[in-house]
């Protein structure tokens, strides 16, 4: 009888602080993934185990969970490869960079325009996600930097990619979403808020005057990816008592809406 031996499970460093939040099945799920490289991009559960240095028995249920989620596959030879899962991630975060490095220029250039905060997002979920922000002065008490994830529906550039959504999207979005208030600004009823995206449909833009934190406003022109759907939105962010309304339409709103253009046809060039 053949004996298969493997390193003896790995002893996983603390995490500094000791954070409660920490999942360490999580994070052996993604070392897992990480051990697959141009060296090797197949094993067998006996030799991601001795690369890992898991037991074998918790490298089957990670390679199960992985494989049923699309994240791995296992061929005829019962080598295990990267899944399709796992393309389809780093393809969109390609796609992001690309589209980030393609759009600095005009953000840069948007931002010596109008003089105040630039902010481009990108649709995650039910949030939106700072790609890129270039900053005047800090606008927030709590931190605010590219990588920050935000709600849609108090946020001018959630708004605007609210106010593009299919009928049948945004009826799910309002199911699965509690409006919570941030402020005494903020539109925790779905009627309101299903009248301001109707107007900000109508307008082309969206607005936030303190529905996120006190003493912020925003506008923000959504844009389009290959297949017509809102993917995203850039703003121009300031102070509530340097808001204004018209001088807001007549300063910023052209650059904003250029600027939201260049960006869709980006993505109706490069979507696949």
């Amino acid at each position: 009888m053949t004996t298969t031996r493997t390193a003896p499970e790995r002893i996983e460093p603390a995490v500094p602080g000791g954070s409660v939040h920490h999942l360490k099945s999580l994070e052996k799920g993604l070392a897992l993934l990480e051990a697959f490289g141009q060296d090797t991009p197949a094993m067998t559960l006996t030799e991601l185990a001795r690369k890992c240095g898991f037991h074998i028995s918790t490298v089957q249920r990670l390679t199960a969970t992985l494989c049923q989620l699309g994240y791995l596959k296992k061929d005829q030879s019962k080598r295990y490869h990267l899944g399709l899962k796992v393309i389809k991630l780093g393809y969109q975060v390609t796609r992001t960079m690309a589209l980030r490095t393609f759009l600095l220029p005009y953000l840069q250039g948007l931002f010596r325009e109008i003089d105040e905060t630039v902010n481009l997002f990108l649709l995650e979920g039910d949030e939106v996600v700072i790609v890129e922000r270039l900053e005047k002065r800090r606008l927030l008490t709590y931190n605010l930097q590219t990588g920050s994830s935000l709600p849609l529906y108090c946020t001018a550039a959630g708004k605007a990619i609210l106010s593009l959504m299919a009928t049948r999207r945004l009826e799910n979005f309002f199911k699965r979403v509690i409006l919570k208030p941030f402020t005494p600004y903020t539109l925790t009823e779905p009627e309101k808020l299903t009248e301001a995206l109707k107007n900000a449909r109508e307008r082309g833009y969206a607005v936030n005057y303190q529905e996120l934190a006190l003493g912020t406003s925003a506008v923000a022109v959504a844009f389009l990816d290959g297949s017509g759907s809102p993917r995203g939105a850039v703003s121009a962010a300031m102070p509530a008592s340097r808001f204004d309304l018209e001088a807001m339409k007549k300063q910023y709103l052209n650059p904003l809406k250029e600027t939201a253009r260049v960006a869709s046809s980006f993505l109706e060039n490069n979507d696949t």
